[in-house]
């Protein structure tokens, strides 16, 4: 899938440069979208069967965008990277499901983005999610199901009779369970803790009424408690990484706090299994596991407030934010913040925006943007001599996907009355990095009742990571005329940047405003991977070691880290890099190799046992770009621990004769006896057991050091 280097002779570039024109003049250049399956908890990856495009196999001249504000899509996981090119390779656009049992299905929303020397084409689509259940995964809930009795109480243990692991249990296998309550808001109505609940011993001369009721006034007390002192001898757990089998031995129980609440709720778990010699993660699985809440109601529909108005007043060209004055919701078991705003159906003219980018229609939104007025109306951009009125559909979504009746909310445009210039309609601006494109009145357009020519745009602040040029010299004042003409151009500066702006002061000479002009750069693949860990490799003499990720990892800020290759281009000079694929399987040596090769655990170095004790080797990173982007030669060193196999040796010249005179005594010298060890220095050399000590009685009878 990725750009395999083969140049197209020029007719033949001309004539797909052709069609792929003619297919962006019929419409979508999306090709084959066939979505993408996956099993709850569980996660997959996008293959080139499942979504393909009509454009040229080159990198960087289309990228698709993962859409982030659109609370609608991605309900029950996510699809990373947020921007990868549309010849994505294998394992590189991955969706996660977060274990959620309630949807079957989910939805993406994506932004596609074709660029030319000239122009910038986007396109919006959806990719379709279909959430299968699981034939072979590691979480099994039951036979039981933890429940709790009543309001405020407490459930039993989340021990083996509720959840069990299922895996293949290898020595290089390491399973770990983790919780985050604040990540994923679960429990919703609820709080884990461990330990043993105190309960309230019946006296003789109490009813048992009164035992009960004392019982739940302290219940109640404690879920109400976030301190140990509070919690009769329990403990709050929020966060949570312990292995699997002290998992179901710790005591977990799951105490109610916040009624009314539906009659289920939901502790979120991820157990993940590691490989121990690479430490990355060999398998991920998420899970939601049900607590039944006793008494309680089956989820309700949320219910919009009465107190709204449902009319938002807009005046001409002017964007108009809304409140929770103008609409709102309440739920009786999803806290507002969380509740999704869906657009059912939008309005006939002008789009409902989000103003973290109000270049871009949406199609939800969260109450806390509603309530902090992030969320506006766009009016249309043409002028009428008469009030307008538009419908815009919504419904309200909870926590758990049960969605409210629908509303209608009614838009009011007044007439404009002014004599100020303004700006009528702002889609921004979108480049690749390192791009130029003019600003044109299909980007920018500015209306004035009395003087549309006298009217002078002025650069006043932003250009942060970029410039302005008007007919090709510097662009601080342009006019109307300018913009409609094309000849002012933003000029990126080919930063590793994806958000740029100008703010504009647009003046008739008697009136001004300001107004700022967003920009969007996306980002192209032109840097190289860079090492993120490099330490020394240990092993002992002759041995073979594991290129582990705590040894050596790399990182591409532009593409997939799995892709990222070690090219060998000096190898070791006392040993060889192999690949092992798995165990009993013979090796081979290699002159590069992926990452996701060493995440995999089948990357080896292997010691060729000469008594050289210090090696290294040199590689240089490549990333898949067609050319493609090359890192600096960096060096891997190796450290070797020797190990004493190898005998002494005698040294050269050693002339193994001792001439001396009856009655004298001479000192032994390295020229008559000196052996030589490779592994140790001479002071550690020890001569044992010779015989012709017994000539000399007067000679002590200890082994003899050389000089």
């Amino acid at each position: 899938m990725g750009s395999t280097g083969v140049r197209l002779p020029p007719l033949l570039l001309l004539l797909v440069l052709l069609v792929d024109m003619a297919n962006m003049r019929r419409g979508s250049l999306v090709k084959v979208n066939r979505g993408l399956k996956v099993k709850r908890g569980q996660e997959a990856f996008l293959q080139e069967e499942d979504l393909r495009f009509h454009v040229l196999q080159e990198r960087d001249t289309c990228k698709v965008e993962v859409v982030l504000n659109e609370p609608i899509t991605q309900r029950v996981g996510s699809l990373t990277p947020q921007v990868f090119d549309c010849h994505f390779l294998t394992d590189e656009v991955k969706y996660v499901h977060n274990g959620c049992p309630i949807l079957k299905e989910d939805r993406i929303m994506l932004r596609l983005y074709r660029f030319t020397e000239m122009e910038t084409y986007t396109e919006i689509f959806f990719l379709h999610v279909e959430i299968q259940e699981p034939d072979c995964n590691i979480i099994h809930l039951g036979p039981r199901t933890l429940e709790v009795p009543e309001f405020y109480s407490v459930s039993d243990k989340l021990n083996g009779n509720v959840l069990s692991f299922h895996y293949e249990r290898r020595h290089n296998l390491e399973c770990n369970v983790r919780i985050a309550t604040h990540d994923t808001h679960l429990p919703a109505h609820g709080h884990l803790v461990t330990g043993e609940p105190e309960k309230l011993e019946p006296r003789g001369d109490e009813p048992h009424s009164f035992i009960l009721l004392q019982q739940q006034l302290m219940n109640k007390a404690r879920a109400k408690c976030k301190e140990a002192a509070c919690l009769k001898g329990m403990k709050l757990v929020q966060t949570l990484k312990v292995p699997c089998e002290d998992f179901l031995l710790m005591g977990l129980r799951y105490q109610h706090t916040n009624p009314p609440s539906p009659d289920v709720d939901y502790i979120a778990i991820r157990v993940d299994l590691t490989d121990t010699r690479s430490r990355s993660i060999y398998r991920s699985e998420r899970a939601w596991i049900p607590v039944r809440i006793k008494n309680a109601i089956p989820n309700q529909p949320p219910k919009l407030a009465f107190m709204s108005t449902f009319i938002l007043e807009v005046d001409q060209f002017i964007l108009t934010p809304f409140s929770t004055a103008v609409i709102d919701a309440e739920d009786g078991e999803t806290p507002k913040s969380l509740l999704v705003f869906n657009i059912s159906k939008p309005p006939q003219e002008g789009f409902i925006t989000h103003l973290s980018d109000h270049t871009k229609p949406i199609t939800s939104f969260l109450w806390e943007d509603l309530n902090d007025m992030q969320i506006a109306y766009q009016p249309p951009n043409c002028s009428h001599t008469q009030r307008r009125n538009y419908e815009v559909e919504f419904e309200v979504h909870d926590f758990y996907f049960v969605k409210s009746t629908p509303v209608v909310v009614h838009i009011s445009v007044r007439t404009a009355d002014t004599n100020a210039p303004r700006v009528s309609w702002n889609m921004g601006l979108s480049l690749l990095e390192g791009q130029s494109r003019p600003i044109t009145w299909d980007q920018l357009q500015i209306a004035d009742n009395n003087n549309l020519k006298s009217v002078r745009i002025i650069v006043v602040d932003g250009l942060q990571h970029g410039r302005l040029t008007v007919r090709g010299g510097k662009g601080f004042m342009f006019t109307v005329n300018d913009i409609k003409a094309g000849v002012v151009r933003y000029h990126h500066d080919d930063s590793d940047t994806t958000k740029d702006f100008v703010v504009f002061r647009i003046t008739d000479g008697s009136h001004q405003t300001r107004h700022k002009f967003p920009i969007t750069i996306l980002p192209k693949d032109d840097s190289p991977p860079f090492l993120i860990t490099n330490t020394v490799l240990e092993l002992e003499e002759g041995n073979t070691a594991l290129l582990r990720g705590s040894v050596l990892q790399a990182s591409d800020m532009d593409s997939s880290d799995d892709y990222i290759l070690f090219n060998i281009t000096r190898s070791p000079q006392d040993g060889e890099i192999m690949k092992i694929p798995g165990p009993g399987i013979t090796g081979y040596p290699v002159t590069r190799f992926l990452q996701r090769d060493l995440f995999h655990s089948i990357i080896y170095y292997r010691h060729l046992g000469n008594e050289v004790f210090e090696d290294s080797f040199e590689v240089v990173l490549s990333d898949f770009h067609d050319p493609p982007n090359l890192s600096e030669p960096q060096v891997i060193v190796v450290h070797i621990t020797p190990v004493h196999d190898q005998l002494p040796k005698e040294a050269p010249g050693v002339t193994r004769q001792l001439i001396v005179k009856e009655t004298d005594v001479v000192h032994l010298t390295k020229k008559q006896l000196h052996f030589i060890d490779l592994e140790s220095p001479d002071r550690k050399v020890t001569l044992e057991g010779c015989s012709w000590l017994t000539a000399f009685p007067n000679l002590p009878k200890t082994p003899v050091h050389p000089f």
